[in-house]
């Protein structure tokens, strides 16, 4: 190997030369003319001021003559000082403006010469100047000598840089040429290890494609004999970019392609070519990397971000492309697709009570399920990644599956696939010792539902999820079909949550109370308020028509607080206006009673209306407790240590496990009017009424029964030693203003009634507040 331009001897030489001849000569100019020009530049300055000095001490002998008078005499001898001394020679002269010599000194100079001028001023202006010129043949002379200086130090400077560096180079030049060569023998010596160790193979190989050389890792992927190699042409193992592609069959770049062994197995591999030139002649090199597990990497990866790790099934990602591909081949005109949404029913009654295990259990089942039921005649969407027949039943997440079915003929034949996966479904499924009967509500959608069909791939998933939630609105484990009402009622929903988000700062909402009674005293023991809507110049709304919708949008959080701090405040201002200390229940909603601050609302409403905190019931669901019951027993234990009052409403519905009523700080349970509407009359909801009467007093919790509307009612239960009943029979829910008056009609009555009794030896009733006894 050649040393490069730079490190030539006889080149570095001549640059040298030319460099220190270069410094010299700068040297030998530059001093010379730098100090020639500052040397002049300091005598003009001199000269100036000189000039200017005299001009200023003839121009104070002038200013003194009269106008008109000759000043000429009185300014003779004025210039002859020397009033800036300067070693070089100088004259001056004194000249009127018309150039006549006034006075002049000095003695002729040599050239070369520079001058200076100053006007003399008189009484009315320029009347004379003073002429200032040094001769400079000293200042050349002295840099004559500067520049001899120069030249003699310019030739020294030359011949150090010329001399001293091209020794210092040969010794380096030396020294490099020593290290270059083991180095050279070094660097070859790590190539032939890499060469021979890499784990990836390196191949050489001409234009041709004949191999020049091959490591041994090349040797192992191709799987062929060490000693057959050399000569051959690689196409044998690795196809050229493009088959019979003559001259250069594997050009510069980067590629995956597949190495086929002479046993007939593939291995995938990157194959990377470059060209390289040994001693002149071209040659190429290629790198060959196995990507077997890069390759099952990539498939995990995909298979990750595409599938659902728990069921298997295709997942968010995936089911958007292949809807968005489905949909355009049902526009195409291949017949109609469906699109159906399946969410299952109470799901999270499963996990809350069983544990996310068994949860999951049962998402891998109905997955099964799902697939198992559609079979091969359905016509299911069927695309996937190798193009294998596949049905397209995807998991979006939590509980929610899908199904497209495409080619279909109409409605019934989507209705068909649905009923066959609720018969599925409806099979019971053993998790432990504990046997579930899943079920699931379906929306289905169709399309392209007409020639002009412009929904969209959104607006699909839009519709079929209304028709799922329908599907759930009509008792769940059922189908429903997308159609234009669902956007109506949708369109009515939005509006009614739009009025509602405004309802409480423009006071729509009222509060009207329904009483209890004492059913063995008949006593008015206490009221529970109940919330109800007035819009503005509009009819009164239904609760069950806007209290979902409070859910919803969480406005039932600041409206639940102001129906606790309203119904407060009305109770404790009734007792300041007469009425006895009543009872209030107020209901919770689940979104309320897991606010973090529920404490402190009621803790404000309590000491904000003076109401006692033993005269206040808040009313929870069987399921509102049970969603989490760690929390709900951090909540309850707080309620009963403000003391306040906890009632289980419509207690019988739900699943609520009777261990709960041992753990958490209960005071009452609320028998559902569903089953105090048919008693006595029918025998298993007496026994229900029964039970629940009998349970609650052996915990020693109240009993209240709701729905109560008949004499025969209140009879039973009273038989039953239930202890308080709400219903029409006593009251329907009535506004504050009204029910003062009511009660008072109603204590008059009493009171006829209890001197009866008095008389009869009955023990007549009291209107204090009977929470607690």
């Amino acid at each position: 190997m050649s040393l490069p331009t730079w490190q030539s001897e006889a080149r570095l030489a001549y640059q040298l030369t030319w460099l220190a001849a270069g410094l010299a000569l700068l040297v030998a100019l530059v001093v010379p003319a730098g100090y020639f020009w500052l040397s002049r530049e300091a005598e003009l300055k001199e000269a100036s001021v000189a000039a200017r000095l005299h001009a200023a001490f003839v121009t104070q002998v002038v200013s003194m003559v009269a106008v008109g008078e000759d000043w000429m005499p009185d300014v003779a001898g004025l210039i002859a000082a020397d009033l800036s001394p300067s070693d070089l020679p100088e004259a001056r002269t004194l000249t009127d403006l018309q150039g006549r010599v006034v006075d002049e000194v000095g003695p002729p100079l040599d050239t070369p010469v520079l001058h200076r001028l100053a006007l003399v001023a008189g009484r009315e202006g320029p009347v004379a100047q003073v002429h200032v010129r040094r001769s400079l043949r000293p200042l050349v002379l002295r840099t004559a000598l500067v520049a001899l200086g120069a030249a003699v130090f310019g030739l020294a400077l030359f011949g150090t840089l010329r001399v001293l560096p091209l020794r210092a180079l040969r010794r380096t030049l030396a020294a490099l040429h020593h290290e270059e060569g083991r180095a050279r023998e070094e660097v070859e010596q790590r190539l032939r290890i890499v060469f021979e160790h890499s784990i990836e193979g390196i191949v050489t190989f001409t234009p041709e494609g004949r191999l020049l050389s091959c490591n041994p890792a090349a040797r192992l992927l191709l799987g062929a004999d060490p000693q057959g190699l050399i000569g051959r042409s690689l196409a044998e193992w690795v196809p050229p970019e493009t088959p019979g592609t003559a001259g250069q069959p594997f050009p510069v770049g980067q590629r995956e392609t597949l190495v086929q062994r002479p046993d007939g197995t593939q291995v995938p591999v990157e194959l990377t070519v470059s060209e390289v030139r040994l001693t002149g002649a071209l040659q190429y090199m290629a790198t060959l990397s196995d990507i077997t597990e890069r390759r099952a990497a990539q498939d995990r990866l995909r298979t990750l971000a595409n599938f659902d790790s728990l069921t298997g099934l295709p997942n968010r990602v995936l089911f958007r492309e292949r809807l968005g591909q489905a949909m355009a081949r049902a526009q195409a005109g291949t017949g109609i697709m469906a699109l159906m949404f399946l969410d299952l029913d109470r799901f999270k009654v499963v996990n809350d009570s069983l544990g996310h295990a068994a949860g999951d259990a049962l998402l891998r089942h109905v997955a099964g399920v799902l697939t198992r039921s559609l079979r091969r005649e359905d016509p299911v969407a069927r695309v996937a990644w190798d193009s294998v027949p596949e049905a397209t039943v995807s998991r979006l997440g939590g509980d929610e599956f899908t199904v497209i079915a495409e080619g279909l003929n109409g409605p019934d034949d989507a209705a068909q696939i649905a009923r066959r996966i609720l018969a599925a479904m409806g099979e019971p499924f053993l998790v432990g010792r504990e046997e579930i009967y899943p079920s699931t509500s379906i929306g289905i959608s169709l399309y392209p539902r007409g020639e002009q069909d412009t929904t969209d791939l959104d607006g699909l998933l839009r519709h079929t999820d209304m028709a799922m939630y329908r599907s759930k609105a009509l008792g769940r484990g059922t189908y429903s079909f997308y159609s234009d009402d669902l956007s109506a009622e949708v369109l009515v929903r939005l509006s009614l949550e739009a009025r509602l988000r405004h309802a409480l700062e423009r006071s729509e909402f009222v509060l009207h109370y329904q009483p209890k009674a004492d059913l063995r005293t008949g006593v008015v023991s206490g009221v529970e308020a109940l919330l109800r809507w007035q819009p503005a110049g509009g009819a009164a709304v239904a609760p069950d028509q806007f209290i979902g919708a409070l859910e919803d949008t969480g406005l039932i959080v600041p409206v639940g607080a102001w129906v606790i701090r309203t119904a407060c405040l009305q109770v404790a201002d009734w007792a300041r206006t007469g009425l006895p200390m009543l009872g209030l229940a107020v209901n919770l909603s689940a979104r309320q009673f897991r606010q973090p601050d529920l404490h402190e609302v009621i803790h404000q409403a309590l000491q904000a209306s003076g109401l006692p905190a033993q005269c206040l019931e808040m009313e929870l669901t069987e399921s509102m407790v049970m969603e989490d019951s760690e929390a709900s027993l951090a909540t309850l234990a707080s309620l009963g240590a403000m003391g306040v009052r906890v009632a289980i409403d419509d207690f019988g519905t739900g699943h609520f496990s009777l261990s709960y009523l041992k753990r958490f700080s209960v005071d009452t349970l609320k028998i559902d009017r569903s089953f105090v509407r048919d008693i006595p009359d029918d025998a298993e909801d007496s026994a229900i009424a029964r039970a629940v009467v009998a349970l609650g007093h052996s915990l020693q919790l109240r009993v209240v029964a709701e729905g109560v509307e008949t004499e025969a009612q209140a009879e039973f239960l009273r038989s039953l030693g239930c202890d308080e009943m709400q219903g029409y029979l006593l009251s329907r829910p009535l506004p504050a203003t009204v029910l003062p008056q009511w009660w008072h009609d109603r204590e008059s009555k009493r009171a006829v009634r209890d001197k009866v009794d008095t008389n009869s030896g009955t023990p007549p009733g009291s209107g204090m507040c009977l929470a607690g006894t």
